[in-house]
């Protein structure tokens, strides 16, 4: 018997002869959807807005919250690329929401983010509470009487606090004076505190609070006051005075730091030049310097995975694993992978993958991995133009977006080419969808009509007059099927099938040793077959 049926399809392995090809692989497979093992056309992105004031976005994001269900669209141009993430709060009052690659780190509670009709963010602050520049000056308020037999030498520093309890690091300390600390029927030592200016910036910051600290010992809370207010006198005891400041290291962001993910434990992760940096758990806007590590080389993206923070450099790839800012670590594996685009890095659940000047590299613990070996040659990938890939994850695929259209990768089932353009992706997990930037519109990935598929299967070999093919099959969910077989190169049959039943093919090929099937169109193929016999069909 002799035959060829085809039951399930992948997709392509460029990078092996046509000859080599399992029978379930293709030569082409353009606009398919292989996801069950059938032959389904892929749909077509389907415009679902326009984002008014932008003319050219590059990046976007959707906060899921407000506008009766159906949150907002951010969106940035001019080639900006920028990473937003909602508030790690379960129940944040404000609704804030944070966001780098728009000039320097940025944060806005939604009310602020979605004032006016947009185009949105159409409101911001700044990232982060700064120190004061200058230090409490403080003197004695004209003290009389006998003094109480304790006295203490005391300093005293400040921080700003914004409108949402956000606390920034403390101004230089003061001069140390001496002060009483009395009992009830003594004085109390008068410190009168000249508060340090107001910063200027777009912070909304509302209050200045007060810490002392006595003998050299920890800062303690001694008292909020307005933001305008500039000098105080300071009676309390010792005994009266609160807990230590907790906000001795909580910096600003780097105005330079990009990348913003999400980690667990509501922990933030951003890069600038060489160096990762970290938030304080469930506080954005301290971003502590001892929480920084720097590399050898330049950071192109970062990427969370199940097994801990991916790092994508010019040289070398990075794991960093931790559960806490203070304890994180990172490994030196001993190979240089070299990321060359920031959009392209894409947590792929157990690992994370980017593309490098090799081909598409998958990094998780242990040495990273070329995962495109075997599939594409290293020259079918520099076709692609690496540099240009932006790519998410979807339906467990790397969706990469170049240059000339999209290729979905999942690793040992080959690549499908799907004809979609696009400037940037997103993938909203809220609502459980990918949105595409085309032009001036967002369109919701596979939400349009089916797209016209082609899949061409391996060249299969037969030994001269072994192979005399007289009849067909094409078992669908619809019909018609475009169909088209091809004996020695040369075009054999080129007709749409019409239903399950038996076709009949031109005779006069009994001699040709290489065949070739396609189907086209639209409608779902279960299976493929030609055969010498219709005995041989199934």
């Amino acid at each position: 018997m002799t035959s060829i049926a085809i039951t399930s399809f992948r997709g392509e392995l460029p990078a092996l002869t046509p000859r080599l090809l399992q029978p379930t692989n293709a030569q082409a497979a353009r606009n398919v959807n292989l996801r069950k093992g059938s032959l389904r056309a892929e749909y077509a992105p389907l415009p679902v807005t326009g984002i008014g004031g932008v003319i050219t976005p590059s990046s976007i994001y959707r906060y899921p919250f407000g506008n009766d269900g159906q949150g907002f669209w951010f969106a940035w141009g001019d080639g900006k690329q920028a990473n937003a993430a909602k508030s790690p709060l379960a129940k944040d009052a404000w609704s804030r929401v944070y966001w780098t690659g728009d000039g320097f780190p940025k944060m806005a509670p939604i009310g602020v983010a979605t004032q006016g009709a947009g185009p949105y963010p159409s409101g911001f602050y700044r990232l982060g509470i700064p120190a004061p520049v200058s230090a409490p000056l403080v003197t004695e308020a004209g003290n009389s009487g006998t003094p109480p037999a304790t006295q203490v030498n005391a300093t005293y520093i400040v921080t700003y606090v914004s409108a949402y309890g956000e606390e920034g690091p403390p101004s230089p300390a003061s001069n140390i004076i001496t002060r009483w600390d009395g009992a009830e029927d003594q004085l109390v030592g008068k410190i009168n505190v000249q508060l340090p200016p107001a910063p200027t910036g777009p912070y909304n910051i509302v209050t200045k609070r007060l810490y002392r600290s006595e003998s050299g010992g920890e800062f303690l809370y001694l008292a909020d006051f307005p933001v305008a207010q500039t000098n105080w006198v300071d009676e309390t005891n010792s005994d009266e005075l609160g807990i230590a400041c907790p906000s001795l290291t909580w910096d600003m962001p780097d105005p330079t730091m990009m990348g913003l993910v999400e980690m667990p434990n509501g922990i933030f992760a951003g890069f600038f030049d060489n160096t990762l940096c970290f938030c304080e758990p469930y506080y954005p806007h301290a971003w502590p310097v001892d929480y920084q590590i720097s590399f050898p080389d330049k950071i192109v993206g970062i990427g969370v995975t199940t097994a801990g923070l991916v790092v994508a450099t010019t040289g070398r790839p990075r794991l960093v694993t931790g559960t806490t800012p203070a304890a994180m670590s990172a490994s030196d594996p001993d190979a240089d992978r070299v990321c060359v685009s920031r959009g392209s890095v894409v947590d792929m659940g157990e690992y994370v993958a980017y593309a490098s000047t090799e081909g598409l590299v998958a990094v998780s613990g242990g040495e990273p991995q070329l995962i495109t070996e075997g599939i594409l040659t290293p020259e079918q990938w520099q076709a692609l133009n690496p540099a240009s890939i932006h790519a998410c994850r979807y339906e467990g695929r790397y969706l990469g977006f170049y240059d000339g259209g999209c290729f979905a990768l999942a690793p040992g089932e080959g690549m499908e080419f799907i004809d979609v353009h696009a400037a940037n992706s997103y993938y909203d997990i809220a609502a459980s969808s990918l949105y595409l930037i085309q032009g001036s519109t967002i369109s919701k990935w596979r939400g349009g009509p089916s797209m016209t598929y082609r899949w061409r299967s391996k060249i299969f070999e037969f030994p001269p007059g072994s192979a005399n093919f007289s009849c067909g099959k094409v078992v669908a969910d619809t019909y018609p099927v475009r169909f088209r077989v091809f004996a020695d190169q040369a075009l054999v049959l080129d007709e749409p099938v019409n239903g399950a039943g038996m076709f009949r093919l031109p005779a006069g090929y009994a001699d040709a040793r290489e065949w070739q099937v396609e189907a086209s169109g639209t409608a779902e193929v279960f299976s493929i077959q030609i055969a010498n016999t219709p005995s041989e069909l199934t």
